[in-house]
């Protein structure tokens, strides 16, 4: 077989990112990479020029590629922004030169960036900010609050990281925040990023009384005493951000400088490649937070490369596909781009906002909302899906998950074939059969593995929300998989049930062994034959994320002409025992063959 006939158009293409010129540097890597596929072929080609001397060498530990047709290699090359060798030692030594930085690895495991197919960095960056609320109890989270207060004198207060398991089902209250903050605004995120809890400033500041209106009522609304007053618990994204936006107006100054403040962090993470799955506007343009990306990529702060997308969260829907259009059209640089329609199909079960099909066994009187009409659902995805973008769909409940999957079923048989990347995310409890449905329509099923532990969120409120048989059957990965779906992993940061992280090894970690990190005898998350594989959780949190975002031609395994998104580990996860992963160390992470990270 020819390799490097295979490999010849595609250099036509090489590097092109919204752009007909090529660079001089994407020249000779183009070159660079043709000369070494050539070498390991055998075919009749024009002699080329002497092959360019490697940038960068690794050699001297585990190399995992990704790759189904080669897993395993001994060392790996790299010139200009493109991996140009992967095979064994003395074929990589042989395109070093004397500017080469040959790495020796030393027993350490190169593998590739991860790619995080759900998260949030804006919002992550924004919504963390301020006092840390990942504490055991309610009584805990006052104490934080008015130690915090304390020592921030000035200024509304802001926090994240609260559970609902610290309160009754009718949540937190404003009375409980107003003991120890009674003088100026207070607001805290709750960890599942979907609802917050206000003190009484709060709602005063932002003109919230008995008489003001819900956004969007049975969805994202103000919870109501007996009286008809707000106690102070405000739920989904419509009515949390106009009150957040009333006290602290979100600018893309801030945000900005927020987002690039977490940056380094990421790449410490091992993360070269991110779909943001929703930005908060900035009036109601999306496009201003996305843009600012682009402009941390033209300073040279961007670490890692960005699949972006529009959010549609509530009606009219009509006008989708434009929205997305503009922006696409706006933004379109090497590093980012916006690919996808996000569609935020329904809330979380822990404010009863997640659609089911069946009531909630502790509240039978109410399924949950999605904020569409069925009619709604099917037109909007068959608008998308017809424009030749693609869906992806917040779907805690299961009746949205159907829902989804019966709405892309519709635009299948309507539309004409193409390539599709649709994708359904989270997916808490999926109601056979619809797990295998995934497969059948080619739709991929993203999980936040971090939120697959028996950790007491999960195995009291998540339980009670359900109740049996439905509490046993959470985070059906394998399901997917054994059908012959794909499934893709992100953390879904900042958002979460009990755990949030930003980083893959954690989620990794959670996904293999279905338990909370740092305690390997805790109870392990039913059904335990859902665990995934160390190898099956790497895939998804790196070539399935990558398909995911259409870059698996460019990201997501170590391949000849790919482009080199490189991370070191100090320990070789697919070897070492499961639950100790959390501990490795990226020691290195690599973004277009330029060095992002080394400790």
């Amino acid at each position: 077989m020819c390799s490097a006939c295979e490999w010849a158009p595609h250099f036509a293409a090489f590097g092109r990112t919204g752009s007909t010129h090529l660079t001089r540097r994407t020249l000779l890597t183009a070159a660079a990479v043709t000369v070494a596929v050539t070498a390991a072929g055998s075919c009749s080609v024009q002699p080329g020029p002497e092959p360019l001397p490697a940038d960068f060498v690794f050699r001297n530990g585990p190399i995992y590629t990704v790759s189904t047709a080669a897993p395993w290699a001994q060392a790996v090359a790299v010139t200009g922004n493109a991996i140009s060798y992967v095979g064994d030692e003395a074929g990589a030594m042989a395109l070093a030169g004397p500017d080469t930085k040959v790495i020796d690895l030393k027993g350490r495991l190169l593998m590739p960036g991860f790619v995080e197919g759900h998260i949030h960095p804006f919002l992550g960056a924004f919504l963390t900010t301020g006092v840390d609320l990942q504490v055991p109890t309610g009584a805990d989270a006052l104490a934080a609050i008015d130690k915090y207060a304390k020592e921030n004198p000035d200024g509304p207060i802001r926090g994240f990281g609260w559970r609902v398991d610290m309160f009754g089902p009718e949540g937190p209250t404003r009375a409980d925040l107003d003991k120890v903050l009674p003088d100026r605004p207070g607001f805290f995120f709750a960890i599942d990023g979907h609802s917050l809890w206000a003190n009484s400033r709060a709602l005063e500041k932002a003109g919230i009384t008995r008489e003001s209106e819900d956004p969007i009522p049975g969805f994202s609304y103000y919870v109501r005493d007996e009286n008809g007053e707000p106690t102070g618990y405000v739920l989904e994204v419509n009515a949390v951000l106009g009150l957040v936006n009333a006290i602290e107006p979100i600018s893309p100054e801030t945000m900005g400088s927020l987002m690039e403040a977490w940056l380094p962090k990421a790449s410490a993470a091992g993360i070269t490649s991110v779909f943001d799955a929703g930005v908060p506007p900035i009036g109601d343009d999306q496009g201003a937070l996305i843009e600012l990306y682009a402009d941390a990529e033209a300073k040279g702060a961007l670490p890692f490369r960005v699949v972006a997308s529009y959010s549609v969260k509530e009606a009219p829907v009509d006008d989708a596909v434009a929205k997305l259009t503009d922006i696409r059209n706006r933004i379109s640089t090497e590093l980012v781009g916006v690919g996808a329609v996000k569609v935020i199909g329904d809330g979380t079960q822990g404010g009863y906002t997640a659609w089911l099909i069946e009531p909630y066994a502790d509240k039978p009187d109410s399924t949950g909302a999605s904020p569409f009409t069925e009619d709604q659902w099917h037109q909007l995805v068959g608008d998308v899906d017809a424009a030749g973008f693609d869906v992806h769909v917040h779907a805690c409940g299961e009746r949205t998950a159907r829902t989804a999957l019966d709405s892309i079923e519709r635009a299948i048989a309507a539309n004409p074939p193409r390539d599709r990347r649709h994708t359904v995310a989270h997916l808490v409890y999926v109601q056979d059969p619809d797990s295998q449905r995934f497969g059948e329509l080619g739709v991929v099923a993203q999980f936040s593995a971090n939120w697959m532990s028996a950790d007491p969120d999960t195995v009291t409120n998540m339980a009670a929300r359900y109740g049996q048989p439905r509490q046993d059957l959470f985070y059906r990965t394998q399901d997917v998989l054994r059908s012959g779906g794909r499934i893709s992993l992100g953390t879904d940061w900042p958002a979460a049930g009990y755990f949030s992280t930003y980083k893959p090894l954690d989620s990794i970690q959670i996904g293999v062994t279905r338990q909370l990190i740092g305690k390997p005898d805790a109870d392990v998350l039913a059904p335990a034959d859902q665990r995934l594989s160390v190898a099956e959780a790497v895939h998804a949190n790196t070539l399935g994320a990558a398909y995911q975002i259409r870059l698996e031609d460019k990201v997501g395994s170590l391949e000849v002409g790919k482009l080199a998104d490189v991370i070191v580990l100090d320990k070789n996860i697919l070897e070492i025992d499961p639950h100790d992963i959390h501990q490795v160390k990226v020691t290195m992470t690599m973004m277009n063959g330029q060095v992002r990270h080394e400790g």
